[in-house]
Order: C-alpha cells, then sequence, then structure tokens
C-alpha cells in the first residue's frame, strides 16, 4: 500500500474492482454501496467521528452512485477530518462534483487483475449488433445474481470508454442513464442492456 499522507483519496473505476482493491488497501472498514445518499454519508460521519478510533482508520468505500446531497456532507467531513482517519472513495467516472474533488488527491492506483466483467466489456465493445443480443441473453438467463452482475458489467463499460472521454461522450452518459433506472426497485435489464447494444460505439 502507498503511504497515505492526506486523509482522501479516490479512485475512479468500477465497482467491479472492490473485492481486488479490498486485497490490496489495509482497512479499518472496506464497504461497497449500490447508491450512497444522506443517511449514509451520516452513518459514516458518525463512525470516524468516534473517539475510540485509535492510530491510522481507513475506510475504503466502493460507490455505485452518490447523491449531491451526500456530497455536500463530505465536503464537511473532509474539511475537519480526524487525525489519522483516512477516506479512499472508489466511483465511477464523473461521479464526484468538482467541489468534493479538490478536498481529494488520486489514490496511486496499484496493478488490478481484469474481472470478468471487464473482459466481457472488451469483448461487448468489439461485437456487433446480433452478437451483443446473444451476450445480453446469456448474461440474464441466470436470474440469481443477474441485477449485480450486471451493474459491474455496465460500470465495466464505463472504464473502458472513459479511457477517451472527448470521443465516448454520448456513450458515457447513456451509461450514466443506465445506472440510474438499474437502482430502481424493478429495473427492466434486457431493455435496458439493449439500449446499450444500440447506442455504444463498436471498437
Amino acid at each position: 500500500m502507498a503511504v497515505l499522507m492526506h486523509h482522501a483519496y479516490y479512485i475512479e473505476g468500477s465497482a467491479g474492482e472492490f473485492e481486488e482493491y479490498k486485497k490490496l488497501i489495509p482497512h479499518f472498514v472496506a464497504q461497497k454501496y449500490e447508491r450512497f445518499g444522506i443517511d449514509e454519508a451520516r452513518a459514516l460521519t458518525q463512525l470516524a467521528s468516534l473517539k475510540n478510533i485509535e492510530g491510522e482508520a481507513v475506510f475504503f468505500l466502493a460507490l455505485g452512485s452518490i447523491t449531491n446531497e451526500a456530497q455536500q456532507a463530505l465536503l464537511k467531513l473532509f474539511e475537519e477530518p480526524q487525525s489519522g482517519t483516512v477516506f479512499i472513495l472508489l466511483a465511477p467516472h464523473g461521479a464526484f462534483i468538482a467541489t468534493l474533488k479538490s478536498r481529494m488527491l488520486p489514490y496511486p492506483k496499484p496493478i488490478v487483475e481484469f474481472s470478468r466483467s471487464d473482459l466481457l466489456a472488451k469483448d461487448f465493445l468489439k461485437m456487433r449488433s446480433k452478437e451483443r443480443s446473444d451476450l445480453i441473453a446469456k448474461m440474464l438467463k441466470d436470474e440469481e445474481g443477474a441485477k449485480e452482475r450486471v451493474r459491474d458489467f455496465v460500470n465495466a463499460l464505463e472504464v473502458v470508454l472513459a479511457k477517451d472521454v472527448k470521443k465516448n461522450k454520448q456513450g458515457l452518459a447513456d451509461i450514466a442513464i443506465v445506472r440510474d433506472y438499474l437502482s430502481d426497485r424493478a429495473p427492466s435489464m434486457k431493455m435496458l442492456l439493449e439500449h446499450l447494444a444500440l447506442s455504444l460505439p463498436s471498437f
């Protein structure tokens, strides 16, 4: 692990990378959230302020999405951090508002092995329309854990496209919309993925 001289760091990447980073980052708390809202921000603030935390306490959080209200709450937390407390936030590209991101430094990114979702995303972007539809059907065949697989896959697509933000601006915007719909209680995952199959560029 890199020597952490600052109190807050960010990683722009897929939530699917959480488990790999969790192995590499010694932590006091490691938590993954599909949606990080104001209630979660308040709970984090309360936990981070506990007086019985001694020494370096690293909070590693993977955020599928984060609300503006929660980011405003984190601004205050990051302005007055408790000594020895470090926050590392893993979130999709473009998730942080500028004022919050300015309070953090980019985390020195270690080498992380590609997950199945990463490889699947790269293959998907090389496919033609019919092949993409076939892959979607295969991905959704097993209903157990489907939403988690789809969310990791969408995050992995974003990581690939974010390597050239200017070229893939529209694709990244489509992914952001799909991610919001995935947060619904019962999203139509097939419809959302078929939308991406049609809208995303072929590499």
